[in-house]
């Protein structure tokens, strides 16, 4: 088991290492302690996955405008006026996912690439969201949907987009945000599903109530912080 590697997109680690990241990231009563710490440097759980404020599971109002501050990506006023905008557009895509269809599943049947084109297009559209890319509005949605909508920054896009033959996403200046998370979550699913055992080992280093999408990002953001990570996004962040 020592020796097993677990691979997200065209990078890996050794599992015992992912298995501590995993134990580490996720230790609210660790992360409470290092928030009154001195110099302490509290991870985001359970904060950002268990935070309050009062929306249903199809409604996303200011609070969850502002998550992600908590994941260290702080949406500007303008960003939020923007948000706001296009919140109806965001909830009805919340709408037409299932509470309970996870990514691997939507991707066997064939249903995951219009809500994710969905969220994307919002991006591509010909009056764009000033201050909001890819990363802000992943970090807001994948709260609502977390067993559906992959987390998005640039260390994944690290982990997952590259020029060598073993990364699954080629650059491509010319990709459009919708193009490029419909790649995104066919990329993760074929991760997951190609690599059962790794995953259902650090899912059981997790709490129950952490899903695949969002261990398989603390892998990725560890892999993507490291030496040599390309950090920059297909489009504006």
């Amino acid at each position: 088991m020592s020796g097993q590697i677990v691979r997200v997109g065209g990078r890996s680690v050794v599992l015992d290492q992912a298995k501590q990241w995993i134990r580490q990231y996720f230790d609210a009563e660790a992360n409470r302690a290092a928030a009154v710490a001195a110099k302490g440097r509290p991870y985001a759980f359970p904060v950002y996955d268990r935070m309050e404020t009062g929306s249903g599971p199809n409604e996303l109002n200011d609070g969850d405008l502002l998550a992600p501050v908590l994941l260290n990506v702080t949406p500007k006023l303008h960003a939020v006026l923007n948000l706001q905008a296009v919140r109806p557009a965001l909830e009805a895509v919340l709408e037409a996912i299932p509470p309970g269809l996870t990514l691997r599943d939507a991707v066997a049947s064939g249903v995951h690439a219009e809500p994710l084109r969905r969220i994307g297009g919002l991006l591509d559209g010909p009056a764009p969201l000033r201050g909001v890319g890819g990363t802000i509005l992943m970090k807001i949605m994948h709260r609502k949907r977390p067993l559906f909508l992959p987390l998005y920054d640039t260390q994944v896009y690290a982990c997952y987009c590259g020029s060598g033959d073993q990364y699954p996403i080629k650059k491509s200046p010319q990709r459009t945000w919708a193009q490029f998370f419909q790649l995104l979550g066919d990329a993760v699913a074929r991760d997951l599903d190609e690599q059962p055992d790794p995953w259902k080992t650090l899912m059981g280093c997790a709490p129950d109530d952490v899903s695949e999408l969002r261990v398989l990002d603390v892998v990725a953001w560890n892999l993507g912080s490291g030496t040599g990570a390309h950090t920059t996004e297909p489009l504006s962040s």
